[in-house]
């Protein structure tokens, strides 16, 4: 069983649960301590283990009723009461029926014929209104089964037909084959009691699959999903995605900070002093038990972004400053700065307030208006141009249309000359650049780098190649 446990993890890590291999292998001693005997037993157990916080606890119990079956193993017995109580109000106290199950064991047994017909173990617990066995064949079944490539809904039929072949309903056929050659209203009566066993069993089967269904399905949905909204160009989507984008930005942004934090630590180590180290390991007579590292001392690196807010271009001015204070912690200290008609800074919106809401009330404070990069410009240089120095690294985000205003290209140049990097992200085509009001062929001549932005697989290759740029 413990492929099922296996199976179970993978289901949990695609849906975002994180299970690490040591947590993987905890499980499975905790499966062979407990069993599957109890299910309320193993599902907290299970759930101690591999669900660390709340939220992934959530996901660990929704994924683990629809995977082990929840309630599965009850429905026959529960379709079967709800029978005997239609049956009781439709015929009444006494009812056919009634008459009918006193005499089916002996009518049985005073017949070969009946006898051979019914003789599968299958069929046998169908009669005999054996529900308990049928519902452990169906799970039993079902433990079998690799739902692994289940994707599509059109799948869930074959995957239904391939459970119940596990579970061996032919032999229900053949019992209802060799009943209807028996000419006695007791054939008839069993062939019709078989027959709802079957549909039962049938409906049992759907149901599984249908789960195993929602398991796969949604986590690969979800993953297609997330590969269109990473690829397509922010402008375009609705505010309805704009959730499921800030989602997405937070994990695009911790596989960067996890990217980066492990070559940050190693040069915070520095680098081995080999004669030193050789030196000092003389008394030792050459065995290295002392090793020295040569550390050089390093300036902290700042980061200034300059958003464009007005129009459309504020979609990627959004982006771009959730991204950047998402990865505060490789990321050193970052000062914004955000512009339509004139630029004024931001920060301190960042400071008191989470990003997404810094972010909203930073766009309420400076979107209004049609863009002046002229004057935006000129009022970024006198708020900060003399804390621009050869630690900075400026990142520009805008479309470069002036709407026919000065463009101040000296005040860039200057930027320029102080900087360490000035990024410049357009989220137009390049093809763009040059048409109408647009000054981005000048503007580009005073930046060390500039790049299409229009969509967050872009935004994120920026910013990676910005993170290895500051070590």
């Amino acid at each position: 069983m413990q492929s099922k446990l296996v199976n179970f993890i993978s289901t949990l890590r695609d849906h975002d649960v994180r299970v690490s291999t040591s947590e993987s292998l905890d499980a499975m001693r905790v499966l062979a301590l407990i069993g599957y005997d109890d299910r309320q037993h193993l599902k907290y157990a299970l759930s101690n283990t591999l669900a660390k916080t709340q939220s992934e606890k959530t996901i660990f119990y929704r994924c683990f009723e629809m995977f082990f079956g929840g309630e599965r193993l009850t429905t026959l017995e529960d379709d079967a009461k709800n029978e005997t109580k239609d049956s009781q109000n439709n015929d009444g106290e006494g009812g056919e029926n009634d008459g009918k199950n006193l005499d089916i064991d002996a009518e049985i047994a005073a017949s070969a014929e009946l006898q051979e017909a019914v003789n599968s173990p299958l069929v046998q617990a169908a009669i005999g209104d054996n529900n308990s066995l049928l519902s452990a064949e169906v799970a039993k079944a079902a433990a079998t089964l690799n739902t692994d490539n289940l994707r599509f809904f059109t799948q869930t039929g074959q995957y239904t037909r391939a459970l119940l072949h596990a579970v061996g309903v032919e032999e229900l056929d053949e019992g209802i084959k060799k009943l209807k050659d028996i000419s006695s209203p007791t054939a008839d009566y069993l062939v019709e009691v078989i027959r709802n066993k079957k549909q039962q069993l049938h409906g049992l089967a759907k149901q599984y699959v249908d789960e195993q269904f929602l398991l796969t399905a949604n986590a690969d949905g979800r993953k297609i999903q997330e590969a269109a909204l990473r690829n397509t160009q922010l402008s375009t989507l609705d505010k309805q995605h704009f959730s499921d984008l800030k989602e997405l930005v937070r994990k695009l942004a911790k596989k960067l900070i996890t990217k980066h934090s492990r070559s940050l630590a190693t040069q915070k180590r520095g680098r081995l002093d080999i004669g030193k180290t050789l030196r000092k390991n003389i008394q030792n007579d050459g065995i290295l038990f002392d090793t020295y590292w040569r550390k050089s001392p390093k300036k902290k690196s700042k980061v200034i972004a300059l958003c464009d807010v007005s129009g459309s271009v504020s979609a990627y001015s959004k982006f771009l400053l959730l991204f950047l204070y998402s990865l505060s912690d490789v990321l050193p200290s970052i000062r914004s700065f955000c512009f339509s008609n004139q630029s004024d800074e931001v920060t301190d919106l960042f400071e008191r307030y989470d990003a997404a809401e810094a972010i909203d009330r930073a766009l309420k404070k400076c979107g209004q208006g049609s863009s002046d990069y002229g004057q935006s410009l000129e009022d970024f240089s006198r708020l900060c141009l003399a804390d621009i120095n050869t630690q900075t690294t400026v990142i520009i985000l805008g479309d470069g249309r002036t709407n026919m205003a000065e463009p101040r290209l000296e005040i860039l140049q200057q930027i320029y000359q102080q900087a360490k990097t000035v990024i410049w992200l357009n989220p137009e085509r390049r093809s763009q650049w040059h048409v109408g009001d647009s000054e981005m062929i000048r503007y580009q001549s005073a930046c060390h780098f500039v790049s299409e932005c229009q969509s967050l697989n872009q935004l994120e290759r920026v910013i990676d190649q910005l993170l290895k740029l500051m070590r």
